[in-house]
């Protein structure tokens, strides 16, 4: 009987200390790390995120007075002016912010939520239209643009394909930073008056010149898809295209003639739209 109860008091000791090496065996960080066989989506999330966004612009040029008008598609002056053509250009660059968020899983395979980010951006692209401005000669109009930031607000939806697997459809508002710059550099010293309106230009200097930097509004949609990496961190992949308002920027007369307005033409950019694609990582709460 002693015999016995010895044996199995044995057997138990080994039983634990090979239970407890076995525990030991497997490293702490996996724990933290590893991937669930379910993942629940519902809760919070922030992350970071990098990319390169890509757009066309087009941009049409109107006088705003006489003298302008004359200076342009009016034919004034000798050598007569010339209309401004319309012209296209684009606008790409690197883009790199942030996110954050909030899911709800509906059910096992379906997901809403709502997400907001900001973009710092180098967005920015350039033209040059040739044309011949009145009494001064050949030149042309530099125009430039650069989207300096940008942001959205958006609902999602989507759906789980697997646990770790969820593809998405988004959309909602977006705002953003712009900036132009325009400039008519002068060949001549020469200048042009018409209406009470003027421009007196100098060889070697813009004879007009105009920048403005605004907030834009519009709206975005686009669509990703995000895998998770473990409960915790989430990978992600996403083509968005944001749609921002029509900016208009006027090129004003550097000097004029002594008792007169200065002269200006206007440029009227087209919407600024874009499309990005970006990846990035989110924690979940």
């Amino acid at each position: 009987m002693k015999k016995s109860i010895a044996c199995i008091a044995i057997l138990l000791v080994f039983g634990v200390t090979g239970a407890a090496a076995e525990e030991m065996a497997v490293p702490p960080s996996q724990f933290i790390t590893a991937s669930v066989p379910y993942l629940t989506w519902t809760g919070f999330y922030v992350g970071i995120n990098g990319g390169f966004a890509w757009g066309n612009s087009s941009i049409a040029f109107t006088a705003n007075d006489p003298a302008a008008l004359a200076g342009t598609c009016g034919g004034g002056g000798a050598p007569k002016g010339q209309c401004i053509n319309s012209v296209d250009f684009r606008r790409d660059g690197a883009v790199a912010g942030g996110q954050f968020g909030f899911n709800w899983q509906v059910n096992s395979h379906w997901l809403v939520g709502a997400e907001a980010d900001y973009q710092w951006s180098n967005l920015d692209g350039s033209v040059s239209s040739s044309f011949r401005l009145g009494n001064v000669g050949a030149t042309n109009m530099v125009a430039s643009q650069t989207v300096e930031s940008f942001g959205t607000v958006r609902a999602r939806a989507g759906v789980v394909l697997a646990p770790p697997l969820l593809l998405y459809g988004t959309g909602g508002f977006a705002f953003g930073q712009v900036h132009e710059n325009l400039s008519v550099p002068a060949v001549a010293t020469k200048g042009l008056s018409a209406g009470g309106f003027s421009y007196a230009c100098t060889a070697g200097t813009a004879c007009f010149a105009g920048a403005a930097s605004q907030t834009l509004l519009g709206w975005s949609a686009g669509a990703g898809a995000e895998y998770a990496i473990t409960s915790n961190l989430i990978f992600r992949t996403e083509l968005l295209y944001v749609h921002l308002s029509a900016p208009t920027v006027t090129a004003t007369a550097t000097a004029v003639v002594a008792g007169t307005a200065p002269a200006s033409i206007a440029a009227s950019f087209s919407s600024v739209y874009f499309a990005v694609m970006r990846a990035g990582l989110n924690y979940k709460f």
